[in-house]
């Protein structure tokens, strides 16, 4: 609908062709006439659009929201003269590990939004290792990106107490989640006992899983444990049949078998065991070796590390009286915090000890705890 606007007079004839013009111009908008003593505007009477919000990108709209702290931090050190390296592997959530939920691909903003509320520099974690924990680890930066959808490794110092061994790969817990005392974690060596044990409970365990040829089960990893209260320390080991830890995988059926035993009035029995029957032609594989433990308030989590042929990944399980004791937390495959740390995987070895040696940690991986 157009509004007309005439101005000066119009009589007779002129004003005949004044109606014949105004016909024709009818389709035109917003048009301007001057003709004889008359002037004709045609208007839009309508207002001018309004551009709506919902036009805005949509990832103006939303930000992806972040995880909710504190977060559970894999930590490499590998011995004196290298740094700390810390990456953010899962949420925790009641004490037990969950999704990180790092997005990928990676919204544009994210990263540093995550960055500035887990990694500032100067962030103090809680460091575990065997169980208990053994000092704090102090973020120093700047964050570096290894891979473009999973987040950074952050530059650290271990503030330990004198004399304490940093070992190759701890835990931390944070930020803002600090508890306990920092102690020594203690040590252990696998004794005559440990190495009679061991395979008596692999056969009872491989029978008890329905395994007809326990006989073939080769030991790949062997480790005693320091366990706080215990009167002996704990074990764990793999043993394999028709299959090795670094090898090209199985031609037929294999078997593994995890356990992590602890010392009672009836000898060693198993807290924590994952038995997995596979095959070489399915291309999967699934090996369990131990790494190791970090405290959580009223308990600890245990660690060990899933070979799946083709990544190396933590999983988790929680201290609990519960028989059925089994992994609470796998990570996921995109963003595996051994491989991108660069942690060297097992080597098959039989017997490895506790904890590497790294008598100077203490003062190479920052000041100690006063």
């Amino acid at each position: 609908m157009y509004t007309m606007r005439v101005q000066g007079l119009l009589i007779g004839r002129r004003f005949v062709r004044a109606t014949l013009v105004l016909s024709l111009l009818a389709t035109v908008g917003g048009c301007e006439v001057e003709w004889g003593g008359a002037s004709v505007y045609l208007e839009d009477p309508s207002p001018p659009p309004v551009e709506s919000p919902s036009a805005e990108p949509s990832a103006e709209r939303a930000e992806v929201p972040l995880p909710e702290g504190p977060l559970l931090w894999a930590v490499r050190f590998d011995g004196p003269g290298s740094e700390v390296l810390a990456m953010p592997v899962a949420r925790m959530v009641d004490g037990v590990p969950a999704a990180l939920e790092y997005p990928e691909p990676t919204p544009e903003g994210f990263r540093e939004r995550f960055e500035a509320a887990f990694s500032t520099e100067g962030t103090e974690l809680t460091l575990g290792a065997e169980g208990a924990r053994i000092g704090s680890l102090v973020l120093a930066g700047p964050p570096r990106v290894l891979d473009a959808g999973c987040p950074s490794v952050v530059p650290a110092s271990a503030l330990v107490l004198p004399g304490t061994s940093l070992p190759p790969v701890s835990f931390a817990l944070g930020p803002d989640f600090l508890f306990g005392t920092p102690e020594s974690p203690g040590s252990a060596l696998v004794d005559n006992r440990i190495r009679t044990f061991g395979p008596i409970l692999a056969e009872l365990l491989l029978r008890q899983g329905g395994e007809d040829r326990p006989f073939l089960a080769q030991r790949a990893v062997l480790e005693a444990l320091p366990w706080p209260g215990d009167e002996r320390p704990a074990m764990a080991a793999t043993y394999l049949i028709n299959d090795s830890v670094d090898g090209p995988g199985p031609a037929g059926s294999a078997t593994s078998l995890f356990f992590l035993a602890r010392f009672g009035s009836s000898g060693y029995v198993a807290d924590w065991t994952e038995m997995r029957t596979y095959s070489g032609q399915s291309g999967s594989r699934e090996i369990f070796t131990w790494l190791g433990a970090a405290p959580v308030p009223g308990g600890r989590l245990d660690f060990a590390v899933l070979h799946d042929g083709a990544t190396r990944r933590l999983v988790a399980s929680l201290d609990s009286d519960d028989s059925d004791r089994g992994i609470a937390w796998t990570e996921g495959a995109r963003c595996p915090a051994l491989q991108l740390l660069e942690v060297p995987g097992a080597a098959g070895t039989s017997e490895v000890p506790a904890a590497a040696e790294a008598p100077a940690a203490a003062e190479v991986a920052g000041n100690p705890v006063n």
